[in-house]
């Protein structure tokens, strides 16, 4: 076994120092196409396709979709049935192409547009290569037309038959040149080519187990040794240790790592080293790199995302590093090909590609193509050869792809049409608002689309509450760490970096129980951590298998058959036995500790700056004056038993945690007297009387927690005891509403049942729907709540509180828009790439997942790390880019995103859709790009009317358009 060749150990200046830059800027260019998704226990919603922002959407689909083999839309088979069941109208095709650009193909017969328009209208026929001999010998192809053909072309081809048209396309159609063949982009894929030899299938399982061991998070029962140095020099020492056992096809693999350990290689050395020896021209070093980090894409982004924030795994502090897990690869890569071939740089004596594809595939797509645009055989040959020719190739070119563009934004177009149309009348019909008694609660949820069944329910139970939606870290952009917290954690969107720590401690005179609890927690978490440590060895685990088998089938049983008792038990022994002592946030810095802290995090907030951001969310949303004696604030999460992906149902605006620690930070906050003198200075008058409450509503179970109620003055218990029952009736019809889209759950249950349901689904160990996230997320509303109140929007909806009267500056705006934005717009996007292609870009169904190193999830044993959201997630999402419909002028809305280079890219290229909304005219116009908005008019959009939520959507299962919510109507769905 030869050494690598190149240098022993490095070296520094001349041509190794320009080798190393070369390779370092090649790294930090394909790093940018990694998953940037970080451990699953803080799973933070972005767009999937990041690195492609950039670019406009349609082109970066695309692009991605070339290079991961991923899909940008959904399938031609799915717009179909979407046509069929009218979420597509023939005019919503017809809108779109006609922003096409045009061209003419036959003078005076037909062009560009008419082509797509007919052939979209009429539907393209698949045409499956593996069976397109089937279809025309066996199948019908050649002895009958298409029996869906539009009336005008089934005329015109009435005396015509299939075979005689057919011949002519065979005998006239261009055929294609063969593609050009290509070196290889790297070694796995030439050897595949050229020797039937998968050498990842030798490298993967190698590579994974170190992988695996290095990031894992406390679950392996033998830590990985020096993983304190880093990935490669730990897999070194490992692997360079006697007695090694080289794998198959890695021969020589433990001589190799003794080398780099003696000489002391840094992985870059390694690196380059091995695209030395591998004979890589530096001008492909990068897409070799894109290449090899693509075919393990989960490890490969996980590594590097903890190397860019590393506090997101905070159980192990480990220097990650993306160069040590590259070299790493390069050097097993290297070891393969030359078991595989005796030397490291044969693969690139194999080309890839250069086939010729069937002919007869371009002859059926214009044979099909001629039929929908009503082309007999006898028109075809009387066509010139450069018409024909230019037909024909515009038919191809007109590629699935292309058809599935266009159909998505008719899909779309139909999509915003059915939310801005109803909206439109809404608003029309709407009566002027009278001076309003004053509230008898206000409730400001997060502006997670799923708290807005909750709000709606709450209106219509009580109509003389008021609600606001904020984004859930509510101005509190903390780094937090609980009273039960190992470490600490940042509350805020993944934009913001937390400025200020915030710390709960026990209350007054709690020490001493506080101590205790902290002494059983201790021993408790010794017990359970000696007995999974058991189960892992010989002679303990055969041992605790006998002994606690017996007993650990009785939890099994009773979470299996009884969830919601079991979890009842547990909760009461906790309370029992380790009762959670009374706590409260220290969060208040004084002036002087202000003027100290010039670096790092603030411990705590100063009064200013308190008074700053209660005024930062009450004056945009509104709440100047006017505010009720209760001013409740929820933040929000998702709790539910085993589930790897729980993370992915919290609050997006909290960093991918739960808000209940910022909704009682922001409450602590508005009742202090010193932060109401500031209130004032700042034009809001809060009164005397008014309390803030902080509070968590879990989204799963529908349970509503509330904090600090020891300090609710006691002229307010009746208040808060009146609001508490209007609570409990309003979760059990949120809880009622989310139960429609279970199948399982059945029609026939009431309010009280739907919620003991949708509390045991979050307690079930098998359940692998606990609720269903943002699944249905399409569009987010900025604006006041009485602008969109009284309508039914399915829990699609995102809700900002948005007064836009006491903002002439457009300043808040800025701000909420600079916040939404980016949250929204992430959370809408990973679940379109998760729903279109939940193989590629989503992470499959739950079933085979097996959890790794708690830092991620992979199929089986041994594979890559699964990216994106499952199966069970996104199956009922609608894929379409979010809409957001802004109360403001365009003018005005177009300057504010404008100023910001990330909403202007959001906005700009297209990944997010805007609509403005004049309440005085009740116009509303669409952005179609360039600084153009269009006016959004039409009728055909009916707009059902109901006396209740429950009446509208009762027995009903798929998506439900806009409805208005009258009492003094009944249903006319």
């Amino acid at each position: 076994m030869g050494e690598m060749v190149m240098h022993e150990h490095g070296g520094s200046g001349g041509k190794g120092s320009s080798d190393a830059e070369t390779f370092r800027h090649a790294l930090h260019h394909v790093a940018h196409f990694l998953p940037a998704q970080g451990p699953i226990g803080v799973f933070i919603h972005h767009n999937t396709l990041h690195a492609f922002q950039d670019r406009p959407f349609e082109q970066a689909v695309v692009e991605a979709g070339k290079i991961f083999g991923n899909e940008p839309y959904l399938t031609e088979a799915a717009y179909a049935d979407a046509r069929r069941q009218g979420r597509i109208l023939d005019e919503d095709i017809e809108a779109v192409v006609r922003l096409e650009e045009d061209a003419v193909l036959i003078q005076g017969r037909i062009g560009r547009r008419e082509l797509r328009r007919r052939v979209l209208l009429a539907g393209s026929r698949q045409v499956p290569l593996p069976t397109l001999r089937w279809h025309l010998e066996e199948g019908g192809w050649l002895t009958q037309f298409r029996t869906d053909l539009p009336t005008k072309a089934r005329e015109a081809l009435r005396q015509d038959t299939p075979r005689a048209l057919w011949e002519v396309c065979l005998a006239r159609t261009p055929k294609a040149a063969a593609d050009s063949a290509r070196i290889a982009r790297r070694p796995a894929e030439a050897l595949k080519e050229g020797r039937g030899i998968d050498t990842d299938a030798v490298v993967h399982p190698v590579l994974i187990r170190l992988a695996g061991a290095f990031l894992d998070q406390g679950v392996a029962y033998w830590p990985m040794p020096d993983r304190e140095d880093g990935l490669f020099r730990g897999a070194v020492r490992v692997l360079a240790r006697k007695p090694a056992l080289s794998p198959q096809g890695l021969a020589g693999m433990q001589g190799e790592f003794e080398r780099l350990e003696r000489l002391g290689t840094t992985a870059e050395e390694a690196a380059l080293e091995c695209l030395a020896e591998l004979r890589v021209p530096k001008e492909d070093w990068e897409s070799l790199l894109q290449a090899e980090l693509q075919a393990l894409p989960g490890w490969a982004g996980i590594i590097h995302e903890l190397e860019k924030n590393p506090l997101l795994a905070p159980h192990e502090k480990l220097p990650f590093s993306l160069t040590d897990f590259v070299a790493l690869r390069l050097v097993l890569t290297v070891l393969a090909v030359r078991n595989a071939l005796g030397n490291a740089s044969g693969w690139r004596e194999w080309t890839v590609g250069g086939a010729a594809p069937d002919p007869l595939e371009r002859v059926a797509v214009v044979f099909d193509g001629f039929q929908a645009l009503g082309i007999s055989s006898a028109d075809a040959k009387a066509l010139g050869g450069a018409e024909f020719v230019r037909l024909a190739e515009e038919l191809i070119r007109f590629d699935e792809w292309e058809r599935r563009r266009l159909l998505h934004l008719a899909y779309e177009r139909r999509h915003e049409r059915m939310i801005l149309l109803p909206l439109t009348r809404h608003l029309r019909k709407r009566a002027v608002p009278s001076q309003k008694a004053r509230p008898v609660a206000q409730m400001i949820f997060c502006i997670d689309d799923r708290e807005e069944s909750i709000r709606r329910a709450i209106e219509e139970t009580d109509p003389r509450i008021q609600t606001f939606g904020a984004a859930g870290f509510f101005g509190c952009a903390i780094d937090y760490i609980g009273i039960d917290d190992a470490n600490s954690v940042s509350l805020c969107p993944i934009v913001v970096k937390p400025g200020h720590s915030v710390v709960e401690r026990p209350a007054k005179g709690e020490a001493e129980s506080h101590q205790k609890r902290r002494a059983l927690r201790r021993l408790w978490s010794q017990v359970i951590r000696s007995a999974n440590v058991s189960s892992q060895t010989l002679i303990r685990g055969f041992i605790s298998t006998v002994l606690l088998g017996l007993l650990s089938l009785f939890p099994l049983v009773m979470r299996v058959l009884s969830p919601l008792a079991y979890g009842k038990a547990v909760r009461w022994l906790n309370d029992r036995f380790l009762p959670d002592p009374r706590t409260e946030l220290q969060f208040m810095r004084n002036d002087a500790e202000s003027r100290q802290a010039t670096e790092g995090l603030m411990a705590g907030f100063a009064i200013q700056e308190m008074v700053d951001r209660v005024a930062g969310l009450l004056g945009p949303a509104g709440l100047r004056a006017g505010h009720a004696r209760i001013v409740m604030v929820l933040g929000h999460g998702s709790t539910s038993i085993n589930n790897p992906h729980e993370s992915a149902y919290d609050c997006g605006a909290c960093g991918g945690r739960r808000g209940g620690p910022n909704a009682r930070l922001f409450a602590s906050k508005a009742n202090h007297p010193a932060v109401r003198v500031g209130l004032r200075a700042k034009g809001i008058e809060i009164p005397d009387d008014t309390w803030f409450i902080g509070g968590y509503h879990d989204t799963c179970s529908d349970q509503i927690e509330l904090f600090d109620l020891e300090q609710l003055p006691s002229t307010h218990a009746r208040d808060l005891a009146e609001l508490r029952k209007t609570l409990d009736r309003v979760r059990a019809l949120s809880a009622h509403e989310r139960t429609r889209r279970f199948e399982l759950a059945g029609t026939g249950m009431d309010p009280e049942t739907a919620l003991r349901h949708v509390m045991q689904r979050a307690e079930h160990l098998g359940e692998p729907r606990p609720e269903y996230g943002h699944s249905t997320n399409a569009v987010a509303f900025v604006g006041r709540r009485e602008t969109t109140r009284g309508l039914f929007f399915d829990r699609r909806a995102f809700l900002i509180s948005y007064d836009r009267s006491g903002d002439p500056e457009t300043k808040s705006l800025a701000g909420i828009l600079g916040a939404v934005i980016p949250v929204c717009g992430g959370i809408n996007l990973e679940y379109y790439f998760s729903r279109v292609d939940n193989e590629g870009y989503g992470c499959g169904t739950k079933l085979p997942h097996n959890i790794t190193g708690l830092i991620g999830v992979m199929n089986g044993m041994q594979g890559d790390l699964r990216t994106g959201l499952t199966w069970q997630m996104v199956e009922i999402h609608e894929p379409v880019r979010i809409l957001f419909v802004v109360e403001n002028s365009p003018e005005n809305v177009l300057k504010t995103i404008r100023a910001n280079p990330l909403l202007n890219e959001f906005l700009e290229n297209r990944w997010i859709r805007l609509a403005t909304l004049d309440t005085a005219t009740a116009e509303v116009r669409m952005y179609r790009g360039g600084g153009v908005f269009e006016p959004v008019e039409g009728d055909e959009v009916p707009v059902p009317t109901a006396r209740t939520s429950v009446a509208y959507y009762l027995g009903k299962l798929d998506h439900l358009p806009v409805a208005e919510i009258d009492p003094g109507t009944g249903v006319t769905a």
